[in-house]
């Protein structure tokens, strides 16, 4: 259920070998077996900014939700998307720990093994993404977060087009993991933007209602962040001690992200997801995020795992300007 992930497969141009300015993401990154090496990446130089990254290989929930399948190639394509783009902190080191895998329908067992490695990684890492697969791997990624954060009140914030609050009583899917969570946990807040009216039913809103989400819709969401939806990320993001987030992919517009397995027609521009991870990602709160439903065999162009692969770029600097200001102060 799980393997590494080989150094040669991180490859790019290179412009210098000992310039660190000039380096990309291919020359930084240490690849470790999470079951095979001591976890606690190795220290190259003095306030090393350690990132992280595991990869979920699955689309079984996809597969139960009646999805069209993909994602599970999602981690090797982001990858590659990744590898040439450049390095603006000279401290930020990455350490990729290989990836989780769905061996065939066991999709539960993969979540609870993705759980209990993310909550080792998170011990050692300032900032964690984790790669899917379907949006199943929200599931694996809150276990690792609850056991890594016991006794902790969690808000999870969703960006995503669906609430995937569907029943689960024959099986969980990729729409379902919201609901599964809020039944378990009574300390778990959920905040969801980019909600689709075309893309959720009457009663999955008053399902919505019943268990008391927070959403914003699309429409609100179509140019620009407003004062209201500030204050209300930031209010909720106020009343819990540790903030999950996790992105689907599908809340992005199609133009922009063609490759993924429900497309948004009227979607989210990319523009608008990256403000909303700043505003999240630099509360303090916050030390990992699952990206979903990337499914490269619908690309074009790569421009799906393009967009998402700079998307975590920003996410890595912008976490290590922050460290690194703390560090001045």
């Amino acid at each position: 259920m799980y393997k590494d992930v080989k150094k040669d497969e991180w490859t790019g141009r290179t412009d210098s070998t000992s310039l660190r300015s000039a380096f990309r993401f291919h020359q930084i990154v240490e690849s470790i077996n999470i079951e095979k090496q001591d976890i606690q990446p190795k220290k190259e130089f003095e306030h090393q900014i350690n990132m992280a990254l595991i990869g979920f290989e699955c689309d079984e929930g996809v597969s139960r939700n009646n999805g069209r399948t993909g994602a599970v190639d999602g981690p090797k394509h982001f990858r590659k998307s990744l590898s040439p783009l450049p390095i603006h902190n000279e401290y930020l080191h990455l350490t990729d720990y290989g990836n989780v895998i769905c061996n065939k329908t066991k999709m539960e067992e993969a979540q609870e093994e993705l759980g209990y490695k993310i909550s080792k990684i998170l011990l050692y890492n300032h900032f964690t993404i984790i790669v899917g697969g379907g949006h199943e791997v929200l599931y694996g990624h809150y276990l690792g977060v609850r056991r890594a954060n016991r006794n902790k009140k969690i808000g999870i914030i969703n960006i995503d087009a669906h609430f995937d609050m569907r029943d689960y009583d024959e099986q969980p899917s990729s729409g379902t993991m919201f609901k599964q969570i809020l039944d378990q946990d009574d300390q778990v807040g959920y905040f969801v933007l980019g909600i689709q009216k075309n893309g959720n039913t009457k009663a999955l809103f008053e399902r919505a209602d019943e268990y008391g989400v927070q959403y914003i819709r699309e429409d609100e969401l179509r140019s620009h962040l407003s004062i209201e939806t500030i204050t209300s990320i930031n209010s909720f993001i106020e009343g819990y001690d540790e903030i999950l987030i996790t992105l689907c992919t599908d809340s992005i517009d199609v133009s922009y992200a063609p490759a993924v397995s429900a497309p948004c027609i009227m979607g989210l521009q990319p523009q608008i997801v990256q403000t909303i991870l700043q505003l999240v990602t630099n509360s303090n709160k916050s030390s990992s995020i699952s990206i979903a439903e990337l499914s490269p065999r619908f690309d074009i162009d790569n421009r799906t795992s393009r967009l998402l692969a700079n998307i975590a770029s920003n996410i890595y600097h912008d976490q290590a300007e922050v460290i690194q200001s703390q560090w001045e102060s």
